[in-house]
């Protein structure tokens, strides 16, 4: 009667160790959906911060391009300059191996060094 009873359990409810090894099995698919949805979301968090990294990137890209240009415009102005600076220069030379020229250079020399002592003395003045 004993065993009887306990087959009529198993029969209603369903053998102790099946019941364990569906709950197993069960608790194994839980576990392994749940690894699954975790490596989704970490997927997802890659992925958005290789994209972010790929717009920095392109955003360095895109300035070192844009100082490149600018340092060649810098470079043209600089010889430019330095062509103006060096014709300049021998127009200088050729005025002051004249005579006139010396005193031209003397008298323009003059007039500069007054003009910054006179600045000077009036930004002293209004400074106090």
């Amino acid at each position: 009667m004993w065993q009887n009873q306990n087959q009529n359990r198993a029969d209603l409810f369903g053998s102790s160790s099946s019941s364990n090894q569906n709950s197993t099995y069960n608790r194994e698919q839980q576990t392994a959906l749940l690894y699954e949805q975790q490596n989704d979301l970490r997927m997802e968090e890659l992925s958005s911060k290789v994209s972010a990294l790929n717009r920095i990137t392109i955003d360095i890209q895109n300035e070192v391009h844009g100082q490149h240009a600018i340092l060649d415009q810098n470079s043209n102005s600089f010889s430019e300059f330095g062509t103006s600076f060096a014709t300049t220069v021998k127009k200088l030379d050729v005025m002051v191996s004249q005579k006139l020229g010396k005193s031209m250079c003397w008298m323009v020399s003059a007039i500069v060094i007054l003009f910054f002592i006179v600045y000077f003395i009036l930004t002293r003045m209004n400074s106090t």
